[in-house]
Protein backbone atom coordinates (compact mmCIF):
# COMPACT_ATOMS: atom_id res chain seq x y z
CA UNK A 1 0.00 0.00 0.00
CA UNK A 2 2.75 2.45 0.94
CA UNK A 3 4.61 1.77 -2.31
CA UNK A 4 1.45 2.54 -4.31
CA UNK A 5 1.02 5.82 -2.44
CA UNK A 6 4.60 6.74 -3.27
CA UNK A 7 3.76 6.55 -6.98
CA UNK A 8 0.84 8.94 -6.41
CA UNK A 9 3.10 11.28 -4.44
CA UNK A 10 5.63 11.22 -7.30
CA UNK A 11 2.87 12.30 -9.69
CA UNK A 12 1.68 14.96 -7.24
CA UNK A 13 5.14 16.51 -7.24
CA UNK A 14 4.84 17.33 -10.94
CA UNK A 15 1.27 18.51 -10.46
CA UNK A 16 2.26 20.67 -7.49
CA UNK A 17 4.95 22.52 -9.45
CA UNK A 18 2.51 23.10 -12.32
CA UNK A 19 -0.29 24.43 -10.09
CA UNK A 20 2.03 26.62 -7.98
CA UNK A 21 3.47 28.12 -11.16
CA UNK A 22 0.00 28.61 -12.62
CA UNK A 23 -1.23 30.44 -9.52
CA UNK A 24 1.90 32.61 -9.49
CA UNK A 25 1.80 33.69 -13.13
CA UNK A 26 -1.96 33.81 -13.68
CA UNK A 27 -3.02 36.18 -10.91
CA UNK A 28 -0.37 37.66 -8.65
CA UNK A 29 -2.66 38.80 -5.89
CA UNK A 30 -1.21 38.42 -2.36
CA UNK A 31 -3.69 35.63 -1.59
CA UNK A 32 -2.71 33.69 -4.72
CA UNK A 33 1.00 34.18 -4.14
CA UNK A 34 0.75 32.80 -0.62
CA UNK A 35 -1.21 29.75 -1.73
CA UNK A 36 1.31 29.20 -4.54
CA UNK A 37 4.14 29.41 -1.99
CA UNK A 38 2.40 26.91 0.28
CA UNK A 39 1.85 24.39 -2.53
CA UNK A 40 5.43 24.83 -3.77
CA UNK A 41 6.88 24.33 -0.28
CA UNK A 42 4.72 21.26 0.28
CA UNK A 43 5.83 19.89 -3.09
CA UNK A 44 9.49 20.38 -2.15
CA UNK A 45 8.81 18.52 1.10
CA UNK A 46 7.30 15.64 -0.89
CA UNK A 47 10.26 15.51 -3.27
CA UNK A 48 12.59 15.44 -0.28
CA UNK A 49 10.49 12.64 1.27
CA UNK A 50 10.80 10.50 -1.87
CA UNK A 51 14.51 11.29 -2.06
CA UNK A 52 15.21 10.50 1.60
CA UNK A 53 13.26 7.22 1.60
CA UNK A 54 14.82 5.80 -1.57
CA UNK A 55 18.22 4.55 -2.65
CA UNK A 56 18.80 7.85 -4.42
CA UNK A 57 19.92 9.38 -1.13
CA UNK A 58 22.75 6.83 -0.96
CA UNK A 59 23.97 7.77 -4.43
CA UNK A 60 23.57 11.53 -3.92
CA UNK A 61 23.89 12.17 -0.16
CA UNK A 62 24.99 15.80 -0.62
CA UNK A 63 21.36 17.01 -0.63
CA UNK A 64 20.38 15.17 2.56
CA UNK A 65 18.50 17.48 5.01
CA UNK A 66 18.57 20.46 2.64
CA UNK A 67 14.75 20.62 2.56
CA UNK A 68 14.39 19.60 6.21
CA UNK A 69 13.33 23.08 7.47
CA UNK A 70 10.88 23.78 4.62
CA UNK A 71 7.88 22.84 6.78
CA UNK A 72 8.48 26.03 8.80
CA UNK A 73 6.99 27.85 5.79
CA UNK A 74 3.76 25.81 5.64
CA UNK A 75 1.92 27.59 8.42
CA UNK A 76 3.01 31.16 7.60
CA UNK A 77 2.16 30.88 3.90
CA UNK A 78 -1.30 29.40 4.49
CA UNK A 79 -1.97 31.78 7.40
CA UNK A 80 -1.16 34.78 5.21
CA UNK A 81 -3.28 33.33 2.40
CA UNK A 82 -6.26 33.29 4.76
CA UNK A 83 -5.54 36.83 5.95
CA UNK A 84 -5.34 38.16 2.38
CA UNK A 85 -8.53 36.36 1.38
CA UNK A 86 -10.28 37.83 4.41
CA UNK A 87 -8.98 41.34 3.76
CA UNK A 88 -8.55 41.74 -0.02
CA UNK A 89 -7.27 45.29 0.36
CA UNK A 90 -4.32 44.11 2.46
CA UNK A 91 -0.84 44.21 0.97
CA UNK A 92 2.50 42.72 1.94
CA UNK A 93 4.10 44.48 4.89
CA UNK A 94 7.51 44.17 6.48
CA UNK A 95 5.86 42.79 9.61
CA UNK A 96 4.80 39.72 7.62
CA UNK A 97 8.46 38.73 7.42
CA UNK A 98 8.37 38.05 11.16
CA UNK A 99 6.67 34.77 10.29
CA UNK A 100 9.99 33.69 8.77
CA UNK A 101 11.81 34.08 12.09
CA UNK A 102 11.34 30.43 13.24
CA UNK A 103 12.62 29.24 9.85
CA UNK A 104 15.71 31.46 10.08
CA UNK A 105 16.42 30.48 13.69
CA UNK A 106 15.99 26.78 12.96
CA UNK A 107 18.39 26.91 10.00
CA UNK A 108 20.87 29.18 11.77
CA UNK A 109 21.12 27.41 15.11
CA UNK A 110 19.81 23.86 14.73
CA UNK A 111 20.64 22.90 11.17
CA UNK A 112 23.75 24.86 10.19
CA UNK A 113 26.15 22.55 12.14
CA UNK A 114 24.73 19.57 10.24
CA UNK A 115 24.83 21.32 6.87
CA UNK A 116 28.51 22.06 7.46
CA UNK A 117 29.20 18.31 7.27
CA UNK A 118 29.42 16.33 4.07
CA UNK A 119 26.33 14.45 2.95
CA UNK A 120 27.67 11.06 4.07
CA UNK A 121 28.67 12.50 7.44
CA UNK A 122 25.21 13.99 7.92
CA UNK A 123 23.55 10.67 7.23
CA UNK A 124 25.81 8.83 9.64
CA UNK A 125 25.42 11.49 12.32
CA UNK A 126 21.60 11.55 12.14
CA UNK A 127 21.49 7.74 12.41
CA UNK A 128 23.71 7.62 15.47
CA UNK A 129 22.04 10.62 17.17
CA UNK A 130 18.48 10.09 16.00
CA UNK A 131 16.78 9.84 19.41
CA UNK A 132 18.93 12.38 21.22
CA UNK A 133 19.13 15.14 18.59
CA UNK A 134 16.95 14.47 15.54
CA UNK A 135 13.72 13.62 17.38
CA UNK A 136 13.72 16.94 19.31
CA UNK A 137 14.14 18.71 15.97
CA UNK A 138 11.25 16.69 14.57
CA UNK A 139 9.12 17.78 17.53
CA UNK A 140 10.00 21.41 16.80
CA UNK A 141 8.99 21.04 13.15
CA UNK A 142 5.72 19.29 13.97
CA UNK A 143 4.93 21.68 16.80
CA UNK A 144 5.36 24.69 14.55
CA UNK A 145 3.03 23.22 11.90
CA UNK A 146 0.41 22.40 14.55
CA UNK A 147 0.67 25.82 16.20
CA UNK A 148 -0.35 27.55 12.98
CA UNK A 149 -3.26 25.15 12.62
CA UNK A 150 -4.49 26.18 16.08
CA UNK A 151 -4.00 29.87 15.23
CA UNK A 152 -6.09 29.43 12.09
CA UNK A 153 -8.89 27.81 14.11
CA UNK A 154 -8.90 30.71 16.58
CA UNK A 155 -8.93 33.18 13.69
CA UNK A 156 -11.94 31.48 12.10
CA UNK A 157 -13.78 31.33 15.45
CA UNK A 158 -12.97 34.94 16.32
CA UNK A 159 -14.21 36.47 13.08
CA UNK A 160 -17.97 36.11 13.24
CA UNK A 161 -18.33 37.90 9.91
CA UNK A 162 -17.06 34.84 8.03
CA UNK A 163 -20.29 33.83 6.35
CA UNK A 164 -21.63 31.81 3.48
CA UNK A 165 -19.13 30.86 0.79
CA UNK A 166 -16.15 32.70 2.22
CA UNK A 167 -16.67 30.98 5.57
CA UNK A 168 -17.02 27.55 3.98
CA UNK A 169 -13.81 28.00 2.01
CA UNK A 170 -11.72 29.25 4.94
CA UNK A 171 -13.15 26.70 7.38
CA UNK A 172 -12.51 23.86 4.93
CA UNK A 173 -8.93 24.98 4.35
CA UNK A 174 -8.25 25.36 8.07
CA UNK A 175 -9.87 22.04 8.94
CA UNK A 176 -7.82 20.12 6.37
CA UNK A 177 -4.59 21.80 7.47
CA UNK A 178 -5.28 21.03 11.14
CA UNK A 179 -6.19 17.40 10.43
CA UNK A 180 -3.00 16.87 8.44
CA UNK A 181 -1.02 18.57 11.23
CA UNK A 182 -2.52 16.19 13.80
CA UNK A 183 -1.69 13.27 11.51
CA UNK A 184 1.88 14.54 11.26
CA UNK A 185 2.07 14.68 15.08
CA UNK A 186 0.77 11.13 15.36
CA UNK A 187 3.22 9.77 12.80
CA UNK A 188 6.12 11.67 14.37
CA UNK A 189 5.35 10.04 17.72
CA UNK A 190 4.39 6.54 16.66
CA UNK A 191 5.55 5.76 13.08
CA UNK A 192 7.98 2.88 12.78
CA UNK A 193 9.74 4.48 9.83
CA UNK A 194 9.70 7.66 7.78
CA UNK A 195 8.20 5.75 4.84
CA UNK A 196 4.90 5.55 6.72
CA UNK A 197 4.55 9.30 6.20
CA UNK A 198 3.34 8.37 2.70
CA UNK A 199 -0.21 8.44 4.10
CA UNK A 200 0.26 11.99 5.37
CA UNK A 201 1.71 13.31 2.11
CA UNK A 202 -0.91 11.57 -0.01
CA UNK A 203 -3.92 12.86 1.94
CA UNK A 204 -2.61 16.39 2.43
CA UNK A 205 -1.43 16.91 -1.13
CA UNK A 206 -4.66 15.49 -2.61
CA UNK A 207 -6.78 18.09 -0.83
CA UNK A 208 -4.50 21.10 -1.23
CA UNK A 209 -3.78 20.38 -4.89
CA UNK A 210 -7.51 20.23 -5.57
CA UNK A 211 -7.94 23.65 -3.96
CA UNK A 212 -4.96 25.01 -5.89
CA UNK A 213 -6.19 23.59 -9.19
CA UNK A 214 -9.68 25.07 -8.75
CA UNK A 215 -8.24 28.53 -8.04
CA UNK A 216 -5.82 28.17 -10.98
CA UNK A 217 -8.51 27.01 -13.42
CA UNK A 218 -11.17 29.42 -12.18
CA UNK A 219 -9.34 32.44 -10.71
CA UNK A 220 -12.60 34.37 -10.50
CA UNK A 221 -13.72 32.06 -7.67
CA UNK A 222 -11.32 33.62 -5.17
CA UNK A 223 -12.19 37.09 -6.40
CA UNK A 224 -15.90 36.41 -5.91
CA UNK A 225 -15.26 35.05 -2.43
CA UNK A 226 -13.39 38.22 -1.55
CA UNK A 227 -16.25 40.34 -2.84
CA UNK A 228 -18.69 38.38 -0.71
CA UNK A 229 -16.49 38.98 2.31
CA UNK A 230 -16.48 42.71 1.66
CA UNK A 231 -20.29 42.79 1.84
CA UNK A 232 -20.22 41.74 5.48
CA UNK A 233 -17.98 44.60 6.64
CA UNK A 234 -19.83 47.19 8.67
CA UNK A 235 -20.19 50.12 6.33
CA UNK A 236 -20.35 53.76 7.32
CA UNK A 237 -20.24 55.11 3.79
CA UNK A 238 -22.04 58.42 3.28
CA UNK A 239 -24.32 59.25 0.36
CA UNK A 240 -21.86 61.87 -0.87
CA UNK A 241 -19.11 59.26 -0.86
CA UNK A 242 -21.33 56.78 -2.70
CA UNK A 243 -22.05 59.40 -5.36
CA UNK A 244 -18.33 60.18 -5.72
CA UNK A 245 -17.41 56.50 -6.07
CA UNK A 246 -20.26 55.87 -8.53
CA UNK A 247 -18.99 58.73 -10.69
CA UNK A 248 -15.47 57.31 -10.61
CA UNK A 249 -16.78 53.90 -11.62
CA UNK A 250 -18.67 55.38 -14.57
CA UNK A 251 -15.63 57.38 -15.66
CA UNK A 252 -13.37 54.35 -15.36
CA UNK A 253 -15.24 52.70 -18.25
CA UNK A 254 -13.36 55.06 -20.54
CA UNK A 255 -10.08 53.42 -19.49
CA UNK A 256 -10.53 50.32 -21.64
CA UNK A 257 -6.93 49.13 -21.16
CA UNK A 258 -7.59 48.81 -17.42
CA UNK A 259 -10.31 46.23 -17.96
CA UNK A 260 -8.48 44.30 -20.67
CA UNK A 261 -5.72 43.43 -18.20
CA UNK A 262 -6.31 39.79 -17.20
CA UNK A 263 -4.61 40.42 -13.83
CA UNK A 264 -7.22 43.03 -12.84
CA UNK A 265 -8.95 42.29 -9.53
CA UNK A 266 -10.97 44.27 -7.04
CA UNK A 267 -7.89 45.41 -5.13
CA UNK A 268 -5.98 46.67 -8.18
CA UNK A 269 -9.12 48.32 -9.55
CA UNK A 270 -9.68 50.18 -6.28
CA UNK A 271 -6.04 51.28 -6.30
CA UNK A 272 -6.59 52.65 -9.80
CA UNK A 273 -9.59 54.77 -8.76
CA UNK A 274 -8.16 55.46 -5.27
CA UNK A 275 -11.07 54.09 -3.23
CA UNK A 276 -11.50 51.43 -0.54
CA UNK A 277 -12.54 47.97 -1.80
CA UNK A 278 -15.36 47.49 0.72
CA UNK A 279 -16.97 50.79 -0.33
CA UNK A 280 -16.53 50.12 -4.04
CA UNK A 281 -18.07 46.67 -3.64
CA UNK A 282 -21.02 48.21 -1.79
CA UNK A 283 -21.57 50.82 -4.50
CA UNK A 284 -21.52 48.15 -7.21
CA UNK A 285 -24.16 46.21 -5.29
CA UNK A 286 -26.42 49.03 -4.11
CA UNK A 287 -26.05 51.65 -6.88
CA UNK A 288 -25.43 49.53 -9.97
CA UNK A 289 -27.15 46.31 -8.80
CA UNK A 290 -24.23 44.24 -10.01
CA UNK A 291 -20.87 42.91 -8.84
CA UNK A 292 -17.37 43.99 -9.73
CA UNK A 293 -16.85 40.76 -11.70
CA UNK A 294 -20.00 41.21 -13.78
CA UNK A 295 -19.15 44.87 -14.35
CA UNK A 296 -15.68 44.01 -15.68
CA UNK A 297 -16.93 41.08 -17.74
CA UNK A 298 -19.63 43.24 -19.36
CA UNK A 299 -16.97 45.69 -20.54
CA UNK A 300 -14.82 42.86 -21.82
CA UNK A 301 -17.77 41.32 -23.65
CA UNK A 302 -18.45 44.68 -25.33
CA UNK A 303 -14.86 44.63 -26.58
CA UNK A 304 -15.31 41.04 -27.75
CA UNK A 305 -18.44 41.97 -29.68
CA UNK A 306 -16.49 44.63 -31.56
CA UNK A 307 -13.85 42.05 -32.52
CA UNK A 308 -16.39 39.39 -33.47
CA UNK A 309 -18.33 41.91 -35.58
CA UNK A 310 -15.24 42.85 -37.59
CA UNK A 311 -14.80 40.54 -40.64
CA UNK A 312 -11.09 41.35 -40.68
CA UNK A 313 -10.74 39.66 -37.29
CA UNK A 314 -12.34 36.37 -38.35
CA UNK A 315 -8.93 34.69 -38.41
CA UNK A 316 -8.78 35.04 -34.63
CA UNK A 317 -9.95 31.94 -32.80
CA UNK A 318 -12.49 32.33 -30.00
CA UNK A 319 -9.84 31.60 -27.37
CA UNK A 320 -7.61 34.29 -28.85
CA UNK A 321 -10.52 36.74 -28.66
CA UNK A 322 -10.99 35.80 -25.00
CA UNK A 323 -7.34 36.53 -24.20
CA UNK A 324 -7.46 39.74 -26.22
CA UNK A 325 -10.36 40.96 -24.08
CA UNK A 326 -8.81 40.13 -20.71
CA UNK A 327 -10.33 36.72 -19.98
CA UNK A 328 -8.07 33.97 -18.66
CA UNK A 329 -9.87 31.02 -20.22
CA UNK A 330 -12.63 30.15 -22.69
CA UNK A 331 -15.02 28.83 -20.04
CA UNK A 332 -15.26 32.15 -18.21
CA UNK A 333 -15.44 33.99 -21.53
CA UNK A 334 -18.32 31.86 -22.82
CA UNK A 335 -20.31 32.20 -19.58
CA UNK A 336 -19.86 35.97 -19.49
CA UNK A 337 -20.69 36.35 -23.19
CA UNK A 338 -23.87 34.28 -22.91
CA UNK A 339 -24.89 36.24 -19.82
CA UNK A 340 -24.57 39.55 -21.68
CA UNK A 341 -25.78 38.59 -25.15
CA UNK A 342 -27.74 35.37 -24.79
CA UNK A 343 -25.57 33.48 -27.29
CA UNK A 344 -22.09 32.00 -27.35
CA UNK A 345 -19.21 33.91 -29.00
CA UNK A 346 -19.06 31.36 -31.80
CA UNK A 347 -22.76 31.67 -32.56
CA UNK A 348 -22.55 35.46 -32.35
CA UNK A 349 -19.86 35.47 -35.06
CA UNK A 350 -21.78 32.92 -37.14
CA UNK A 351 -24.99 34.99 -36.96
CA UNK A 352 -23.09 38.05 -38.13
CA UNK A 353 -21.75 36.16 -41.12
CA UNK A 354 -25.25 34.93 -42.04
CA UNK A 355 -26.69 38.45 -41.84
CA UNK A 356 -23.90 39.84 -43.99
Amino acid sequence: MIEILRYFIFFYCFLGVFIAGGLFFKNRSPANLMLALFILCFTIEQIDFLYTTSNVVLQYPAYYLFAYPICFLFGPSLWLHIQFVTNPSSQFRWKHLLHLLPFVLFVGFALSPLLAMSGAERMEYTRSHFLTEMMPLNYLRTGHVTLYGVLMVFSIAKNANYKKKIGVYLTFLTFIYLITAVLQVYLTLFADSYRQFSIYFFLASTIFLIVGFVLYKYPEVLQQLQQLQQKYFTSTIKQTDKARIAKKIKNSRKEEALFLDSALNLTSYCNAIDEKPQYVSQVFSETFSTSFTHFVNAIRVERAQIILTNPKMDTLKILAVAFECGFNNSVTFNKAFVRETGVTPGKYRKNRKLLS
